[in-house]
């Protein structure tokens, strides 16, 4: 995900300015790597081959101005990817060799809503609807499939206030916040497609919805930074579940946090746990924004755009995480510079991280006692295109585990590697 923000017709999204409060976006500090150093303590065993590059505007491509997220259905026939500056929704089909082919391209405009500053979605575990959040419409735009299978726009559930009101702190635009969607930036759903969980910037919030056996999508509410300090939700940008659906864990951007709420039969949230950057052997936390679970719900990874690190947590069987890792810049690595989205591969023993200021993709394995170990990193320099890598935004990797996707915010493309 994005370290912070820049966005409007004439740029991109890029780590070169300050989500501040309620989302207000000032041009401040450019994070650049902790140390430059020419020794690098990993090798490049595992390759990592280029298979193919789409770029937006080129061959008839469109939907990757400035793409953020993308996202296999679970038939793994097409493929989702949700851009900020194209304010879009992007579907490219999968052929059985894994080659992508621009299908199709939702764009917001008078008749679909919610699209402005796409940010990230989700799609439903029967893959029959795709949620998107964007950021600048402060809203969830929900697509679903018609008789033939194919994806129309549907609604969009929003508060419905101006952008400038948006990120504005004045009392009375809090008080319009009913839905603490302002500046949504990141979606998540339960494996039984019972409830969605969005993360919100500016509202300082994660907001849960229900989705009834109708389809219905109905909000329940939202928990607020204000409603606990405990909570550590200021900037929340990034939120995730764990596999057994038993956690929601969300990233506190501004206060350098990750949140665990425990979930209950119902539905509901407990707050469980804040772990915050400084405490309890915790370090290179700052700005964190990119959340992943290990398949098998024993590690927590977090990528940190300000402390340019990848750290690791362990849970334990009370659902509780304490600190093992942090890898960062400062370790001797170049790679982690605005460390912002982190996923890992099927089996859980590869772990990636997208890297927006390095312009780089770091591999990393995972060892029997929970570390990490980089293995390579693949950084914009050592491929054909020098621009291919530009602003590295997120990875995907398929669910046979034979595929890499990254999508660059700034060099408007969509990558994919083969893995084996």
């Amino acid at each position: 995900m994005l370290n912070q923000l820049k966005y409007r017709k004439n740029y991109h999204w890029t780590s070169s300015s300050l989500i501040k409060k309620y989302g207000l976006i000032i041009l401040l500090v450019s994070f650049t790597s902790g140390c430059v150093s020419t020794h690098r303590p990993y090798s490049t065993q595992e390759p990592m081959r280029e298979k193919q590059v789409l770029e937006d505007n080129q061959l008839r491509v469109d939907g990757l101005g400035g793409a953020r997220v993308a996202e296999l259905t679970p038939d793994g026939t097409q493929l989702l990817v949700v851009s900020a500056d194209d304010n879009s929704l992007a579907i490219f089909n999968v052929d059985s060799d894994f080659q992508l082919t621009f299908h199709r391209i939702f764009i917001n405009n008078s008749t679909i809503d919610g699209l402005n500053g796409a940010a990230s979605l989700v799609v439903s575990p029967d893959g029959r609807r795709v949620y998107v959040v964007s950021y600048y419409d402060s809203a969830v735009a929900i697509f679903e499939q018609d008789e033939q299978g194919t994806y129309q726009f549907i609604r969009a559930i929003r508060d419905g206030l101006p952008y400038k009101d948006v990120f504005s702190d004045k009392k009375s635009v809090q008080e319009k916040d009913k839905l603490g969607l302002l500046g949504a930036y990141d979606i998540a759903i339960t494996t039984d497609n019972s409830q969605l969980f969005v993360a919100s910037v500016a509202s300082n919030a994660v907001s849960i919805f229900d989705i009834n056996k109708s389809g219905n999508v109905i909000f329940n509410h939202a928990i607020r930074d204000s409603d606990n300090t405990e909570y550590g939700l200021g900037g929340a940008v990034n939120v995730i579940i764990t596999p057994n659906n038993s956690q929601v864990i969300v990233a506190g951007f501004n206060e350098n946090a990750i949140t665990i709420f425990n979930r209950n039969v119902n539905g509901g949230l407990v707050h469980s746990q804040t772990l915050i950057n400084g405490k309890e052997g915790i370090k290179n936390m700052k700005a964190p924004q990119g959340l992943a679970m290990s398949p098998d719900g024993n590690y927590l990874y977090v990528a940190c755009g300000g402390g340019n690190a990848i750290i690791v947590f362990a849970r334990n069987d009370q659902g509780r995480y304490s600190y093992i890792q942090s890898i960062s810049n400062s370790d001797d690595v170049n790679g982690l510079g605005g460390a912002g989205y982190v996923t890992t591969s099927p089996d859980g023993q590869r772990v990636f991280v997208a890297s927006e200021v390095d312009n780089a993709v770091v591999t990393l394995a995972r060892l029997n006692d929970g570390r990490l170990k980089i293995l390579s990193v693949v950084k914009s320099e050592g491929i054909k295109k020098a621009d291919e890598l530009n602003g590295a935004a997120s990875v995907y990797v398929s669910p046979n585990g034979k595929y890499l996707l990254v999508t660059t915010g700034k060099g408007d493309s969509l990558i994919v590697y083969s893995l084996h």
